[in-house]
């Protein structure tokens, strides 16, 4: 094997293919979406051609925000977002309550866990920077001024459904 450069890495993956088509997909499509990273050399052989199409949907497609509860990772344009516990939990609380109107109140309860304190700007500084760091095209967090807010951008998201193996 020639030398590598000081900042390269090789790893090497050996792993039996599933015989369920669907996850054998999702490894596929994970796979190929590894190789498309910039500055990721992988050997052509390394990744399996399925014998049917992927499964993708209009959503899948379309998805300017993808959400992965299960390992808490956010990808918008299927680059990592970096978000606090907190924002993250905001997030999918939003996500999960699509076009449902969230009193301040409600929000400080059900993700911090505490009640309101009286004038704080806790929600509205953690919606603000969720927004700075979504973006705000398609992935609208919508103000409702005086009550609270409401996730209205549910058509560019996918919450990706927790595998099997990691249910516990």
């Amino acid at each position: 094997m020639p030398a590598l450069p000081s900042n390269s890495v090789v790893v090497q993956l050996n792993i039996d293919l599933p015989r369920d088509p669907d996850t054998l997909a999702m490894l596929s499509e994970l796979l190929h979406a590894a190789a498309e990273l910039p500055g990721v050399a992988v050997r052509q052989a390394a990744i399996p051609e399925l014998p049917f199409p992927p499964k993708s949907t209009v959503d899948d497609v379309e998805a300017r925000l993808r959400v992965v509860p299960y390992s808490r990772t956010v990808l918008r344009h299927g680059i990592p977002v970096t978000l606090t516990r907190l924002e993250f939990d905001l997030l999918l609380y939003l996500i999960e309550r699509p076009g449902k109107v969230l009193p301040r109140r409600t929000l400080m309860a059900d993700v911090w866990g505490v009640d309101e304190v009286l004038r704080s700007r806790t929600v509205d500084v953690h919606i603000r920077r969720l927004r700075n760091k979504i973006g705000t095209e398609r992935l609208r967090i919508t103000t409702i001024r005086g009550i609270g807010y409401r996730f209205d951008g549910q058509r560019g998201v996918v919450v990706e459904p927790v595998p099997e193996w990691a249910v516990v």
